[in-house]
């Protein structure tokens, strides 16, 4: 039986904490998503109409940005 190294088992300790570390947040943002796509469906009907684009013209106006 090989003899096992104290620095080789805590890496393997590290490695398992940050690699459960990382599950936990992906499994929090995957909650986040699938109760974003329940109420999001819904919102696009409550939305009020969009206005005219504006023209040209009036764009120009507030073409004050340097170049």
């Amino acid at each position: 039986m090989p003899k096992t190294n104290a620095m080789t088992e805590m890496t393997g300790e590290i490695l398992a904490a940050t690699l459960s570390g990382q599950a936990m947040g992906l499994n929090l943002l995957l909650a986040e998503m699938r109760a974003l796509s329940e109420v999001l469906p819904g919102a696009l009907g409550q939305m009020p109409a969009l206005a005219e684009p504006i023209g040209a013209a009036e764009e120009a106006d507030f073409d004050n940005m340097p170049v």
